[in-house]
């Protein structure tokens, strides 16, 4: 049974926090930055194949490719994110939280400086592999970490800065190839992880994970740590342990697994289970990913050859990037469902908006010259899909399951995601060649609006709502909202 443990030696928990002069803030700042530099390794993943594939299909290249050979390069990266995701949910959940980012973050290195030394087409299916294997692994460890270790007020700023890594490593990624051979590119990713490293070794184990192993004294070491000591941090410290200390009971290994499945049956797991699935096929069924993996190739198509397509690529990459850091604020002041509803119907807008502008352009001769009307239709669906559909399922991936099932949970909605992810862009060209660009536009717009009309009816509020209250209001059986929360937080006042 876990137990809360009065420690008299006050001198070991203040030997675990830092010093006074570090905020909490601070500290939950720190702590979330490991995992966010990891993210932004994930985003450098997602866009190194726009400007790989290019250097490659230069006549020049020493490495030459067919375009069969062009398509699983691209495809080899989301190929292994599936499998990466539930591994690193067993990880996280068997080592930890901490031990997980640490492991990634050496899989990232190896898999970049793997791609930095390829001679052959197979050495750059291995790293794209290795690469899109360690994106999979960060999925389930980098919300949790980051939603165990916050305050409910920062959760939400702070779980949206994983996305907005994800855009920086994207325009990163971009940046680096326009500027240096693919080779060099590569190697300056590398570097990254290194500094993801040093971040996690010096921050503390998730409290919440230790609790769960039993292990009070450091629980409250780490939370302290990351908390501070005011009252409103305490109380929460201690739901947490009456939480365990009544829920958690020695027993066989048998009487384990037999409370982990009935736990999977609960309504608690199952509504944001259903909910999440939903949520990640309409963000990546949006053409989400489409744009970062092809963004050279599709700047051609799109915009023609009256803008220069490496600086439209990214011009598009600084607005998913501004994007994403205003996601940022709007996620600190608004709740997920607002900011879902508003994302989605922009989304849907802009992508029927750029599909019939596009059938337009190709078949009357006098919309030719206007290709810059394109690339507003473009940065318009950037913009809608980066301040909802894209970060808001990764946000929400680290608040909605219960602890006990927190680390499957989140490992199958984030396979899921990458299983969509795969499908995307190994379907996407020749959705391109079938339908054309406008009619594969239409395809996720149609896609894009289904998905923000059973979201609606579906999607919870979970903002300024601790991970406990949000798992007591699915528990009870009724979708948590914000103003229930307030009302819930005013009753306790």
């Amino acid at each position: 049974m876990v137990i809360r443990q009065n420690i008299q030696d006050k001198s070991f928990i203040e030997s675990n926090v830092a010093p006074k002069r570090f905020s909490p803030l601070t500290r939950q700042v720190i702590a979330a930055t490991g995992p966010i530099i990891a993210s932004a390794a994930a985003g450098m993943t997602n866009g190194f194949s726009a400007i790989l594939l290019p250097q490659l299909q230069s006549p020049e290249s020493s490495i030459q490719i067919t375009n069969d050979q062009s398509s699983w390069i691209a495809s080899m990266a989301p190929l292994p994110m599936a499998a990466g995701c539930l591994l690193g949910g067993f990880l996280m959940e068997k080592f930890g939280r901490k031990v997980t980012h640490l492991i990634l973050s050496i899989s990232f290195a190896v898999g970049f400086c793997v791609l930095s030394v390829a001679l052959s087409y197979d050495m750059i299916l291995v790293g794209r592999f290795i690469t899109g294997f360690s994106c999979g692994l960060v999925g389930p460890p980098a919300s949790v970490y980051i939603a165990e270790t916050s305050h409910p007020r920062y959760r939400g700023i702070l779980l949206a800065g994983v996305t907005f890594a994800v855009s920086f490593g994207i325009f990163l990624s971009h940046l680096f190839g326009t500027l240096f051979h693919w080779k060099m590119a590569a190697l300056y990713c590398s570097f990254f992880m290194v500094a993801s490293y040093v971040f996690v070794v010096f921050c503390p184990e998730s409290p919440s994970w230790l609790l769960s192993k039993g292990q009070g004294r450091e629980a409250e070491a780490a939370f302290r740590w990351l908390r501070g000591h005011d009252a409103e941090a305490l109380k929460e410290f201690d739901d947490m342990v009456a939480k365990y200390s009544g829920s958690c009971t020695t027993g066989s290994s048998q009487d384990s697994k037999q409370g982990l499945r009935e736990s999977l049956l609960k309504r608690e797991f199952i509504l944001p289970l259903i909910t999440l699935l939903v949520f990640f096929f309409t963000m990546q069924f949006s053409g989400v990913n489409i744009v970062a993996f092809y963004s050279i190739s599709l700047m051609k198509t799109t915009i023609g050859s009256n803008i220069n397509e490496y600086l439209a690529m990214l011009i598009v990459d600084l607005v998913r990037v501004i994007t994403s850091l205003i996601a940022c604020v709007l996620l600190k002041m608004f709740g997920r469902r607002p900011l879902a509803m508003l994302s989605g119907t922009g989304t849907t807008i802009s992508l029927i908006g750029l599909s019939i502008f596009l059938y337009f352009q190709t078949s009357i001769p006098v919309y030719q010259n206007l290709s810059w009307m394109s690339l507003i239709f473009l940065i318009s669906y950037i913009i809608f899909i980066g301040i909802g559909l894209f970060p808001l399922p990764w946000c929400m991936s680290g608040e909605v399951f219960p602890i006990a099932t927190r680390g499957i949970g989140t490992g199958l909605t984030s396979s899921f995601n990458f299983v969509c992810f795969f499908v995307v862009i190994k379907t996407g060209p020749s959705l391109f060649s079938a339908v054309g660009t406008n009619g594969t536009f239409m395809v996720y717009g149609i896609i894009s609006l289904i998905g923000t009309l059973v979201l609606y009816m579906i999607l919870p509020e979970t903002k300024n709502r601790t991970l406990q209250e949000i798992e007591d209001a699915f528990k009870s059986g009724w979708r948590p909202t914000e103003k229930t929360a307030i009302v819930q937080n005013q009753n306790k006042a």
